[in-house]
């Protein structure tokens, strides 16, 4: 994992981390709430494990919010250009995907 990869899934764990604050939610009732392990959660907040596409959408509908919300964009500060390839494309994709959803009212 190369560091633009690491800083992205640390900025995904502290939006995680961030959402289930506001939600006041435990990680063990978050766990519940998405069909994850405190394990899993644990991981995701401090950067060590990236969810995949469809766990940020149960994380996210678990915490109340878009799964957006739960990602760096890529024109943030320090995000520009940094991410692998493949990075990009998954958040590119994502945020694709929950724009349509909302515009057809979806979500």
């Amino acid at each position: 994992m190369d560091d633009a990869e690491r800083d992205f899934n640390a900025e995904i764990g502290r939006r995680v981390r961030a959402a289930r604050a506001q939600a006041k939610l435990t990680q063990e009732l978050l766990a519940r709430k998405s069909g994850l392990t405190r394990g899993s959660i644990t991981n995701i907040e401090s950067g060590a494990q990236a969810p995949p596409p469809y766990r940020l959408v149960r994380l996210a509908s678990a915490l109340g919010v878009e799964p957006a919300n739960l990602l760096p964009g890529l024109q943030e500060p320090g995000h520009e250009g940094e991410l692998p390839d493949y990075l990009a494309d998954t958040v590119a994709s994502l945020t694709s995907t929950v724009d349509r959803r909302s515009r057809d009212g979806q979500v």
